[in-house]
């Protein structure tokens, strides 16, 4: 992002500003101010409230709006690391079929995102198991690419949304794992793994239902 709407932001994270109060701070002429909080308004990262004065026009009061704070630095990555870390105590081990309480929520919390998008392939009278893994995966920005291989198929993540945090603690990678193995209503195989020094993560699977015909995908 530019440089003077970044200040503007940074300083709107503090507190609401008019665009003199801005001006002043930024030291900057206020039409150059109010031309850059144009766009941020345009982009739907900040707002602003009419303040009422004695005299003349009302002054407009600037703050960020959630998609404004959104752009600020985050640590969230941490944060579900640190999480992790504090149910589970087994790093570097394969916790991805354990019984550890971190283990446990993930896979929860996979089946529930399942159920989530189920229901959105059920209004469309379509339950392929292969329809609904992309679509899943697609939406979590995991970037899936899938490959026939003999009897099931090959499933690659092409991005890790959580990989900040699995390079540190392969129990996220419970997520991913059940939500595959899950939809397709069969154990799978890591062939490949960040955490192991691979470039990407890689799931076999050979379901039941598709065993007799390879997938099209």
């Amino acid at each position: 992002m530019e440089g003077t709407r970044l200040g503007i932001l940074t300083l709107l994270q503090h507190q609401t500003a008019t665009v003199d109060q801005l001006s002043t701070k930024l030291g900057l002429a206020s039409p150059t101010v109010r031309r850059h909080l144009d766009i941020l308004q345009r982009d739907r990262f900040v707002t602003f409230q009419a303040i009422r004065r004695k005299q003349g026009r009302p002054e407009h009061a600037y703050s960020l709006t959630e998609e404004g704070y959104e752009l600020m630095p985050k640590r969230y990555h941490l944060l579900l690391q640190r999480v992790l870390e504090s149910m589970d105590n087994s790093k570097g081990v394969d916790v991805r079929n354990g019984t550890s309480p971190a283990s446990i929520l993930l896979a929860d919390i996979a089946r529930l995102m399942i159920d989530e998008y189920r229901s959105q392939l059920r209004e469309r009278a379509d339950e392929d198991p292969i329809r609904l893994l992309r679509l899943i995966l697609e939406a979590e920005e995991f970037a899936p690419e899938f490959e026939p291989i003999e009897g099931g198929v090959r499933v690659t993540l092409g991005n890790c949304p959580y990989r900040g945090v699995a390079s540190k603690t392969n129990v996220v990678c419970t997520l991913d794992y059940h939500l595959i193995s899950e939809v397709m209503g069969t154990p799978i195989s890591n062939t490949s793994h960040i955490n192991l020094g691979n470039k990407l993560c890689s799931y076999d699977a050979t379901p039941i239902s598709i065993q007799a015909t390879p997938p099209k995908l």
